[in-house]
């Protein structure tokens, strides 16, 4: 979904969002039954590989998403964007908009919260609001 703003091989050399540390957890896509920490405190997505992400085109939507969170704001839902993926914050907030605006993402981003309302978090300062879903 998102190699249209995002190459493979920049998520491969990054891997940001696939490690995460015990106070961040609640950003970790839920991939298996344990969470299994390193002598750091760093839990890694066991389909994390040398080349990226093991699950290709089947790994979870929370992942295909990022870096952008469906979020609630007060009564509404947005699609924010974390400022933690260095490569897609390089881009233009008016390209990343554009990106959420587009008639299969919303569907793709409504379907999902119409199935799992209890994973939609709630709102965290220093995320981009880039849409308001109706």
């Amino acid at each position: 979904m998102l190699n249209r703003i995002l190459s493979e091989k920049d998520c491969a050399e990054c891997r940001l969002c696939c490690n995460f540390y015990k106070h961040e957890i609640w950003e970790a896509p839920i991939v298996g039954d344990e969470i299994c920490y390193d002598e750091n405190g760093l839990y890694f997505c066991p389909e994390l590989g040398e080349n990226g992400c093991k699950l290709g085109n089947d790994k979870p939507f929370d992942c295909k998403l990022w870096p952008f969170r469906v979020m609630k704001f007060g009564e509404a839902v947005v699609v924010a964007l974390s400022p933690l993926c260095k490569k897609v914050n390089e881009k233009p907030l008016s390209e990343l908009a554009e990106f959420v605006h587009d008639e299969e993402f919303e569907e793709k981003v409504k379907a999902r919260v119409s199935e799992f309302p209890a994973q939609v978090m709630d709102y965290a300062e220093g995320y981009a609001i880039l849409r308001v879903l109706g």
